[in-house]
């Protein structure tokens, strides 16, 4: 019997190789199609950004850190604004500015009416400033010096403070500053940062004691970084040692 040689391999058939193409390209086409949905998921996403929690964020990261900003305007108040102070500022073209706002010129002329005693007396200053309205108390008057401690007699006045904030749905940054005379040694604060801090606290949880929502309230302490006025006289350290209560107004509110 004859010896047969290896079996030759079959030739695959053309309409094998034609089905096997065709399913490569619809592989193909389909990541192509996921690649894309994928990609316009996440610009979507990204353009859904939270402007309130973004913004909010952004301001305790810029307090944490003491970032630069731009000086406000002699007689408009000691704050320094910061990038995310810009956002809060209308887009071109509304017609719209913060010192335009209704809502921000009734509270301004019901603080004057609410405040005038204090206002008359120098233990508050009011001001006004790109963020908002500025209730700026004067440390001396509130704070025996060295002192975290409120006063007794000043209740009296924050509660006038405070019913004019409950109403409000705005955020209220509470703001402590200080001169720029050194402390001493042995002083229990052991920093004039310490000392503000502790101070814008010690109003913050002044008026929340007196029913103002604590989800509205921050407190900060900027130490002698933010001067509103020279330290060079005795008046203006006395002006610089103060706590700020910024009332933010934007166009949107």
């Amino acid at each position: 019997m004859a010896q047969k040689g290896p079996a030759k391999p079959r030739k695959k058939a053309p309409e094998a190789e034609e089905h096997e193409n065709a399913e490569r390209y619809m592989l193909t086409y389909s990541d192509m199609i996921t690649l894309l949905m994928t990609l316009f998921v996440v610009l979507y996403a990204q353009s859904k950004v939270d402007t309130v929690k973004y913004n909010a964020l952004a301001e305790s990261l810029s307090n944490a850190f003491n970032m630069p900003g731009v000086q406000a305007r002699e007689g408009e108040g000691g704050h320094s604004l910061s990038p995310t102070d810009l956002a809060l500022k209308p887009a071109p073209g509304t017609g719209l500015s913060p010192k335009q706002s209704p809502k921000k010129d009734n509270f301004q002329e019901k603080a004057r009416s609410t405040l005038a005693s204090d206002i008359k007396t120098g233990r508050i200053h009011m001001s006004t400033e790109a963020r908002g309205i500025v209730l700026a108390l004067a440390g001396d008057s509130f704070f025996k010096p060295g002192s975290a401690t409120l006063e007794e007699g000043t209740i009296a006045t924050l509660s006038k403070v405070a019913e004019l904030l409950r109403g409000l749905p705005n955020p209220i940054a509470v703001e402590g500053h200080t001169d720029d005379s050194p402390v001493g040694r042995n002083d229990p604060m052991g920093s004039n940062l310490m000392l503000s801090a502790s101070r814008a606290v010690a109003v913050t949880e002044a008026l929340e004691l007196l029913d103002v929502p604590k989800e509205r309230l921050s407190a900060t302490g900027f130490g002698d970084t933010k001067p509103a006025r020279p330290n060079d006289t005795p008046e203006g350290r006395a002006y610089n040692r103060r706590v700020e209560i910024l009332i933010r107004f934007d166009a949107d509110q």
